[in-house]
């Protein structure tokens, strides 16, 4: 493994910028909108400073935002500033909005869509290593996008442009756990529930009376966050679930909703008719609005949201609350057991990223996605000598495995599900992701904060309490086992390679015959090669990466196709 190094130069002239921004929630300067495409310059009237929110800023919120360190920010947000030929971007903790970035001769060119960024930019040629690990991750790793000499701000990171047409990238979030953390798991209930008060109510206040859509599982994140919707009082709150009819998650959160007393509706998902919608110009269109040039479109919702839509079922400017959560991003909890090398972490880190065709080596030959795992270590002042011991123990081993997926899997595919709401013209808020959220949960001590067992717990007595009563959780077993001997269960099966052949079993008939209709979008690959994939280990995400990157997944190609030697993606 080797360093990352952010620094491109292709450029040594005086140079410009040039901004194609498109989405409506953008302003510049005490107020006003910027127009879907613009352009600036350093030398142009035109204001210099641009902020993007989720939902649109407020009189004074740009100066506002511009005064605080980027730590201490509140909300989704992603803030250009221009200034001495110097342009800044600065992306937020979860990457709500990333930008793209070009040379085009002595002009960077910078735009948040990937299809007006095409218009502008010199060239429109895949790069084959990223798109390597696009096939094995479902995202580009670091800053590299499926487009050659295009690049994307990663998350919690300020970019600089620079005239002479170098560029580079930088960390402003420092992840790291208390150096004397909570151990009182009633003290850190306290803590954790007065950081969950004041994030739902700044975004109450946001959202201003509007429509709340809470998108209800029946596990424990959107149920905490019901929960803490309705302590609060929160008006016209929403609830839907999604799937095939009869499915226990369905069942599950409709007795959620009816406990809480709120409003719930279910779209039910026939496999035939979402693979038909998704063949056509609505499938399309949805992924070249969602993909930001890095990441897999996240499909999840896609077709609820078009019914939602089509039939008016919601308000036409409702705010989504996904339950999006800063817990329960580490894996590898076996890890802690033990003395692991730094070379060990960092394999799994590398590995537990790039499983989604089903090869646990396809690590070793993605340099860029060990490159990226080295800079997070880095970013975490994890030990740099190779194979040796951590003196920070467990809890170093914690961060760098928790920075490395919240920077990568967790910023890049599982977030881009917020443009699913843009796309239909709505906005969201994510309470249970904002700062006051992230600062508690890095309070708490390794066994408070290595599994989700604290937090289901807390959930539970939270629901119990506002409810009168206890609710099953949709959950897999393996999670139904306590943390101590489930580390130790899915280490021994790690070694002898049952815990691989268990889940695969498991996995399979699931795929094959999602509650979510999954499959649905497996249509356009042929059932046989389906089966085939997936009893090597190939996962849905994999083979919709697969179909994606060969430009197979719908009508017509969305990523910039291979050009001279065929990409071997076999």
């Amino acid at each position: 493994m080797h360093d990352l190094d952010h620094t491109d130069r292709t450029d040594t002239s005086p140079s410009g910028y040039r901004l194609h921004l498109t989405s409506p929630t953008w302003t510049h300067g005490p107020a006003g909108a910027v127009p879907p495409a613009s352009t600036a310059s350093p030398t142009s009237p035109a204001p210099q400073h641009h902020l993007w929110r989720p939902l649109p800023p407020g009189s004074g919120d740009l100066e506002s935002l511009r005064r605080e360190q980027p730590e201490r920010r509140t909300g989704a947000w992603t803030l250009i500033e221009a200034g001495d030929g110097v342009v800044r971007l600065t992306t937020d903790r979860t990457r709500s909005h990333h930008l793209l970035f070009t040379r085009a001769g002595d002009t960077w060119v910078i735009s948040d869509d990937p299809e007006e960024l095409r218009r502008h930019a010199p060239a429109w040629v895949r790069d084959e290593e990223a798109a390597e690990v696009f096939l094995h991750a479902g995202f580009t790793p670091g800053t590299r996008t499926l487009a050659r000499e295009v690049y994307a701000t990663p998350a919690g990171s300020v970019v600089e442009l620079r005239p002479d047409g170098t560029w580079s990238s930088r960390s402003w979030e420092t992840y790291r756990y208390a150096a004397d953390p909570i151990t009182s798991p009633e003290e850190f209930a306290g803590v954790f529930r007065s950081a969950l008060d004041t994030a739902v109510e700044r975004v109450l206040q946001d959202i201003n009376g509007r429509q709340i859509l809470v998108p209800l599982s029946g596990g424990l994140d959107s149920r905490l966050l019901a929960v803490w919707l309705k302590r609060h009082g929160a008006r016209d709150v929403v609830t839907f679930t999604y799937g095939v009819p009869g499915s226990s998650e369905v069942a599950i959160s409709r007795g959620v909703a009816e406990a809480l007393g709120l409003d719930w509706f279910t779209v039910d998902l026939d496999p035939t008719e979402v693979a038909r919608t998704w063949a056509g110009p609505d499938g399309v269109d949805f992924q070249r609005r969602t993909w930001g040039l890095t990441s897999l479109p996240h499909v999840q919702d896609w077709y609820a949201l078009l019914q939602m839509r089509r039939k008016a079922l919601i308000d036409s400017d409702a705010v989504f609350l996904p339950g999006h959560t800063i817990v329960g991003n580490m894996h590898d909890e076996h890890l802690l057991e033990g003395s692991p090398s730094r070379n060990e972490v960092l394999t799994a880190a590398a590995r537990h990223h790039s499983l989604l065709q089903g090869d646990r080596d396809a690590w070793r030959h993605l340099p860029l996605l060990r490159r990226a795992v080295v800079q997070g270590a880095q970013e975490v002042s994890f030990p740099t000598n190779p194979g040796g011991d951590l003196p920070g123990g467990g809890r170093c081993v914690q961060e760098l495995l928790e920075w490395v997926n919240l920077q990568e899997r967790q910023a890049k595919y599982i977030n881009e599900s917020f443009k699913a709401y843009e796309a239909f013209g709505y906005g969201w808020a994510l309470p249970m992701l904002d700062t006051e959220m992230w600062r508690a949960w890095l309070r708490g001590s390794e066994e408070l904060t290595a599994t989700r067992d604290w937090y289901a717990q807390f959930t539970a007595e939270a629901y119990a309490e506002a409810t009168g009563t206890a609710s099953q959780l949709f959950e897999a077993p393996a999670a139904r086992i306590p943390a101590g001997p489930r580390r130790l269960l899915m280490a021994a099966l790690t070694v002898t390679g049952t815990r691989t052949a268990l889940a695969r079993a498991v996995s399979m008939r699931t795929m094959l015959h999602h509650p979510m209709a999954f499959e649905a979008f497996n249509a356009p690959m042929p059932r046989t090669e389906q089966i085939r994939r997936m009893a090597r280990g190939a996962t849905s995400t994999g083979l919709w990466a697969r179909l994606f990157l060969e430009g197979a997944w719908g009508t017509e190609p969305v990523v910039p196709m291979s050009t001279g030697d065929t990409h071997d993606m076999s």
